[in-house]
């Protein structure tokens, strides 16, 4: 079910971008507005991303096989890591241009309708999307929803100030109009970046946030049997957590009672949805905490 929900929303915002790079395209064959030309690559870099959030998510949630065994979860962040490169040469290029038609003086001699019914069309549309996407990407888990959600929500302040100004501009100051493409190549490569560093740390195995560790020591404290949880650590394996603690039981327990309390808290945070693998060891109560590897 989350795969097939997760294909879903992937094929929804490739229907999105593409009307709107189609809507874009055709203003900007119409009018000489830099501003619609940025917007139109800007919906082109959306179109690129969303197709390799397509393909790299069907592979992501593919199960674990025997020279994966622990799943193909990172596939999602080298797909968004990939989108970022593209957004960010995409980005330099909107800026070079819109820097050298100010430096040359360079300005449109005519903006027309289309630019303004492009970007009112825009804005509603993206509005829409960043609400799907934020609604997903929670609950699918998903930074890289997460993330379309949050761009969605930024193109719809980047189409909001490119109305603005193509408006202005049709009413005699054109210098604006180049400006506002400056903005939004600047705010593409800002968005670029910020992607690329997002997700270098989920394939470089970030420790989770301490508000989410504190979660898993909750749901394993609350096992039947589990009087204390610690040692707790974790980092990423692709989108999602492998986290390894220690739960503390009774010694009056036997191997097997032990065992089987052991086996519950696991279980137990795994059930959680960021988590995908869980690594509880058994420990009596007042036993010095263990050694880990490399400590001397």
């Amino acid at each position: 079910m989350p795969r097939k929900a997760a294909m879903r929303a992937s094929l929804i915002g490739i229907a999105g971008n593409c009307l709107l790079l189609t809507i874009k395209a055709a203003a900007t064959g119409l009018s000489d507005s830099l501003t619609i030309f940025s917007e139109t690559l800007n919906s082109l870099s959306d179109v690129v991303s969303s197709v390799a959030i397509l393909l790299f998510v069907r592979w992501a949630w593919k199960s674990p096989d025997e020279t994966h065994p622990f799943g193909h979860r990172r596939a999602e962040p080298i797909a968004a890591l990939l989108v970022s490169i593209f957004a960010g040469i995409l980005g330099f290029e909107v800026c070079r241009t819109a820097v050298m038609h100010l430096w040359n003086r360079d300005l449109p001699e005519r903006i027309g309708p289309y630019p303004i019914a492009a970007l009112i069309f825009t804005l509603a549309l993206k509005a829409a999307l960043a609400g799907y996407f934020l609604n997903r990407g929670r609950r699918l888990s998903s930074p890289a929803f997460r993330a379309t959600a949050m761009d969605c929500r930024n193109d719809v302040l980047v189409a909001a100030q490119g109305l603005l100004a193509v408006v202005i501009a049709e009413a005699q100051i054109r210098l604006l109009d180049a400006v506002a493409a400056l903005v939004i190549g600047l705010y593409i490569l800002y968005g670029a970046v910020a992607m690329g560093m997002e997700n270098i740390d989920y394939l470089m195995g970030k420790a989770p946030a301490d508000s989410l560790l504190e979660r898993i020591r909750r749901t394993a404290a609350s096992v039947p049997g589990v009087q204390e949880v610690d040692e707790i650590r974790g980092h990423y394996v692709g989108t999602f957590v492998h986290v390894e603690l220690t739960a503390r039981v009774s010694p009056e327990h036997s191997t097997l009672a032990s065992h089987d309390i052991g086996e519950a808290a696991r279980r137990a945070v795994e059930s959680m949805d960021e988590v995908d693998r869980a690594f509880v060891h058994v420990e009596p109560m007042n036993s010095p905490p263990r050694e880990r590897a490399g400590n001397t």
